[in-house]
Order: C-alpha cells, then structure tokens, then sequence
C-alpha cells in the first residue's frame, strides 16, 4: 500500500509518510475538519463511462506493526466527475470548525453542490449550471459565501441559505464578473470583502465584493495555477501565485503607491516550463511572524520554502505530476496531497 520515500536530500523537514494508490482520478483533496481524514474527490471510469467519485480516508496505524495505514471508511459514485472542493475557509485559518464540516464542489458539468462530510451520499443544496462547461476553481468561506470559477471565463458568488428553484434547480448568483477576453478562470481566492482571480492567459485580476466591480488587474508570467493568501481575513495583505511557466510569486498591496502590488518573483526551474499546479501557505507560524508556504510541482516533487524563497525541503512522491495538496487545520505538520497517478499521499513537517 505505501511506497518507498524518495528524498532530495538528507535534511528530514518534509518527509513522505504513507502513500496510497487510488482506484479513480483525484483532482483535489483536503483535510475534514476536526479530523485525521482526506476526502477526495475525482472521476472514474467504469465500463467507458466517467462518473463522480468521493472517497474518505482516515489516517490510522497498524495494530500489529504500528505502521501508518490510509483506511478507506467512505467512497461512492456520482453521476459527473469532480474537479475541485472546498471547505468554508474561516478568518483565523486555525479556527476550529467543529460545527461546519460542510463542503462545496464544482464539477465538469458546471454544477455546484454543498455536502455534509458526515452523510456525503446526497448533496444538500446544488445548483445546476452554474457555469457553462467545467468549473475549475472553488472557494468557500465564512458560513454560506461561494465563489466559483469556470473555463467559460466567468466567476459566481453564490450565498447557499438562497435556495434554488425547484423546477430546474437553477439560481442566479448574487454577483458576477466575466472577464472581457473570456479566457479561462483557473484560480480563485476569496474571503467576504474581496476576490482574487487568476486566468489561464496570466491576467490576475482583484475583485471588490462590496462595490462589486474590479478593483485592479495585473499581468504575469504564464497561465495562474493558484492562489493562496497568508491571512483570509485580509487576503490582498500577501498572497502566493503559482503558474504553469515554473513561476512562483508572492504579492502584497502596498496602499501607499495607489493600491500597487508589490511582485517578489521566483523560478523554480530555470531549464524548462514546468507547472507548479499548486502552492499554500502553512497556518502554523504566524506567531512567529514567519511565513512558509509549500508548492507542488510537475516533476512529482513537494517542495517547502521561505518566505525569501529559500528552500527548506524537497521531497519526491511520485513520478507523475502532483496536482494539490492541504495542510491540517487540527495537527500541525501533517499535509495530504493527490498525483496525477491515482495517488494520496501524507505528508509530515515539523511546519
């Protein structure tokens, strides 16, 4: 079930603990709050048909060995593929959320649904066709606030206490921003005052949630893979972008040159194009007002760095591309993360 730890070097800070191989495609994961589970969420295929898979796997041990094991405790099918999840983010990212384990999810069909992690077997609000074609990006923070993005280049804010229609389970969003050259929106992160959108043509564009209108917009290096930011309470403070060119970057509003971003940029392979398909920063340092953030990357490597961009640690998991990956709200220094190889991996820091 697991498989052999490749480290990059001798360092120990970020190791490879368990990995497990996968029956479906995962194309994102994250740790259920108040939790030692991963719910994933993905496609399978059966029979020449794609359908929606979630599965729930809790982090155990061997009562024999006291090897880490991934236990499989749910899994089920959906009529269409998964492509990404969210939790409600809260503004302390530490933040228990005992009483909100609830999810969203977007699918290939352009549909959003709201879960409880406790009973996933039916969704418990949805809306259909909340984008045309694949939703590619979803958000979710406080208690009710959605914002997803799609291929069609538009991005929604729904509020899940306005029910859909009964007829056809539609709604209309309560805000909508559609980018002008319809690029495709890849990334999004948001909390109740603003949005922060990156497309696929390298736009990075800054929403304003209570005027609802565009804030600022800026152009960078390759199509935007992600977006995190260090503090939802105030995600324009610092945020972290990762690209499909081996960029990352991190960027801050000054409010002192007109609400200018500061860019402090980074290559991480300077040979070739690599896509780094996902960066997030650690919940567990801001008291030592110290920021680390951790990436993934083309090559099946996870890598943790500074804020100066000085690598802290590399480790390879796999062969293939890993796709995303989470920190654990509850327990420091654990990590998941999904590979484009059917793959779960957990990962262990002391950050």
């Amino acid at each position: 079930m697991s498989e052999t730890n490749k480290k990059q070097n001798s360092k120990e800070i970020l190791h490879n603990y368990i990995t497990k191989k996968l029956t479906s495609q995962p194309y994102s994961c994250q740790w259920i709050p108040t939790s030692c589970s991963v719910i994933t969420v993905g496609k399978k295929t059966s029979g020449g048909i794609s359908k929606g898979d979630i599965k729930i796997h809790q982090l155990d041990f061997d009562d024999t060995s006291g090897d880490p094991k991934l236990n499989l405790v749910y899994e089920n099918e959906f009529t269409n593929p998964f492509r990404c999840l969210s939790f409600f983010k809260q503004p302390n990212q530490l933040q228990q959320q005992q009483n909100n384990r609830r999810f969203i999810t977007g699918d290939f069909n352009g549909q959003i649904s709201e879960w409880d992690s406790d009973i996933c077997d039916i969704p418990i609000w949805g809306i259909k066709g909340a984008h045309q074609g694949s939703i590619s990006a979803i958000d979710a923070y406080g208690d009710h606030l959605v914002v997803c993005s799609g291929k069609d280049g538009t991005i929604k804010v729904y509020d899940t206490r306005i029910k859909p229609n009964n007829g056809d389970n539609s709604s209309s969003p309560i805000s909508t921003f559609q980018q002008t050259n319809k690029n495709g929106c890849w990334s999004i992160c948001t909390n109740d005052n603003n949005i922060i959108a990156g497309f696929e043509n390298g736009d990075l564009n800054i929403y304003n949630l209570k005027t609802n209108s565009i804030q600022s917009t800026h152009k960078v290096n390759g199509g935007i893979c992600s977006i995190d930011s260090n503090d939802r309470s105030n995600i324009l403070n610092q945020f972290l972008i990762t690209t499909n060119k081996s960029f990352i970057t991190t960027l801050s509003l000054n409010n002192n040159t007109n609400n200018n971003l500061e860019f402090k940029d980074y290559e991480i392979n300077k040979n070739e194009n690599q896509t780094i398909w996902s960066g997030i920063y650690s919940p567990w340092n801001k008291k030592d007002n110290e920021n680390i953030f951790t990436v993934c990357e083309g090559d099946g490597s996870v890598s943790m760095y500074r804020d100066d961009f000085k690598l802290i640690d590399k480790v390879i998991v796999s062969n293939s591309p890993i796709l995303q990956l989470d920190y654990s709200k509850d327990r420091k220094g654990l990590l998941c993360c999904i590979s484009l190889k059917k793959q779960l991996s957990i990962l262990i820091s002391p950050y």
